[in-house]
């Protein structure tokens, strides 16, 4: 916000963008009494869900990330239904399911040296802004420390069509500004949004200070481009 030039107030009514900030897995947001013309953000991101996101990335994209644990056979992931839980577990299926679990595909998103890869994407405006290429060791796969953080862009990670996946799947969950995690398979090629984050924070931590500072300022630029309202 402030590399944006926007100015944090507490009241609604009078704001120009208003934002929902709630890292609830499932809400109901309601919006508050606004100005003419005011821009409310992530007010439709009702359900972050891990089943609600891979039903809306299979709309999205044509194929599906989730399996039924009783007839899959093979490797799957299960994970909590519930938001940052960073709990995914690696099963042979077919199993019984557990309550508030949700299960998915292994994507192989391997890369030399021990390490899986995740392309995490920046929305805004509904749209993929930058792209942050996370890497940690395979054996730590599901935990949110990463070896190594690399800058890049929606352009250099995604054919245009998957950009496009990308963004109906923001519009599927109602996503204007957040973070969604894309996984490439190595066999098909294919990437695979796996978790959706309404919250999300910036840059990793693990990212170089300069790489910082430069993914601040696009998504300043993007967060403008995308919310601010034109002034003579």
């Amino acid at each position: 916000m402030h590399a944006s030039g926007a100015k944090l107030i507490s009241d609604t009514s009078i704001a120009d963008i208003v934002f929902q900030f709630d890292d609830s897995t499932e809400a109901d947001h309601v919006p508050p009494t606004t100005k003419p013309g005011a821009k409310l953000v992530n007010f439709g991101c009702k359900d972050i869900s891990k089943s609600n996101v891979a039903a809306a990335f299979e709309r999205a994209a044509g194929y599906s990330l989730a399996v039924d644990p009783t007839t899959f056979s093979g490797t799957m992931v299960e994970k909590s239904e519930k938001n940052a839980c960073h709990d995914g577990r690696v099963l042979e299926g077919p199993i019984e399911p557990l309550a508030d679990k949700t299960y998915q595909v292994l994507v192989d998103n391997e890369i030399p040296g021990g390490l899986i890869e995740d392309l995490r994407c920046c929305i805004c405006g509904g749209a993929p802004a930058i792209v942050f290429r996370k890497r940690r060791p395979i054996g730590r796969r599901f935990l949110n420390e990463n070896a190594e953080v690399l800058l890049d862009t929606p352009e250099n990670c995604y054919t245009d069509d998957e950009i496009r996946v990308i963004s109906r799947f923001a519009d599927e969950i109602g996503l204007e500004w957040g973070g969604v995690d894309v996984l490439r398979d190595n066999a098909s090629g294919r990437i695979y949004i796996v978790d959706a984050n309404k919250t999300d924070m910036g840059p990793p931590v693990a990212l170089k200070l300069g790489d910082k500072l430069k993914s601040t300022r696009r998504m300043a630029i993007a967060f403008v481009a995308a919310f601010a309202p034109i002034r003579k």
